[in-house]
């Protein structure tokens, strides 16, 4: 426990301009029990996002409210519990599939899941990660598909329709672009890792035209040494 505190405290204090600091402190434990190798995001119905985000949407997502993922998993399982309806697209066709089998067995009704691998080619030559037109993606697995029909499954909902968007997936900045007006004023747009600056290069504007920050800072979470960053928006 000595050694984990130490570096939870490094983190602390590697981040303090970035985080809120030692009222991170709270989640020293929660996050010691994620790193164990029998903890996992599916096992524990966890979504993998900092631990501040997730506090806030165990007090926000409620009976009444209306979830669209981009990327599936803890945070599906999560979700399901609370939300009246959670849509998720998933661009990994075995994750999807165990997903898909761990909801059915827990008999869940409320989850729309959808399969949309990557399609071959890029949509520009000179394809570029951070252009939401471009549907691209930077892992080496990406290389040479694009990720427009996943990104665009949201378009199939009425503007308006969700109250929280979660983009945790594939080609994040144009997941961003189509989501806006997905969001109903009130509702939220979330955007894991948010600390890969690439993400808002091109986005950020547009963001910052329809939406005000609600949390925005670097903080612990769970499965993961590092800290990192999990921002949330509120629509106005």
């Amino acid at each position: 426990m000595q050694k984990s505190l130490y570096f939870f405290l490094n983190q602390i204090k590697i981040n303090k301009k970035n985080s809120t600091s030692f009222a991170q402190l709270k989640h020293f434990f929660n996050w010691r029990n994620s790193l164990t190798p029998e903890a996992t995001s599916v096992k524990d119905e966890q979504p993998w996002i900092t631990f501040d985000v997730i506090g806030f949407l165990k007090e926000n997502v409620n009976s009444q409210s209306a979830v669209f993922e981009y990327g599936g998993g803890g945070s599906t399982l999560f979700f399901v519990k609370s939300a009246k309806e959670v849509v998720t697209v998933e661009h990994n066709k075995e994750w999807f599939e165990l997903l898909s089998q761990q909801l059915k067995d827990k008999k869940r009704t409320n989850w729309k899941g959808k399969y949309v691998g990557a399609q071959k080619g890029n949509i520009f030559p000179a394809h570029d990660r951070a252009n939401p037109e471009h549907y691209s993606s930077d892992d080496e697995a990406s290389k040479g598909y694009n990720y427009k029909e996943y990104v665009l499954v949201i378009d199939a909902f009425a503007d308006g329709y969700f109250d929280f968007v979660l983009v945790d997936g594939r080609s994040r900045a144009s997941c961003i672009m189509h989501s806006i007006r997905k969001i109903k004023s009130g509702g939220y747009l979330i955007l894991d890792n948010s600390d890969r600056l690439y993400y808002l290069e091109q986005t950020k504007e547009a963001i910052q035209k329809y939406f005000e920050v609600v949390i925005n800072h670097f903080g612990a979470s769970p499965y993961f040494n590092s800290f990192t960053k999990t921002t949330v928006w509120r629509k106005k």
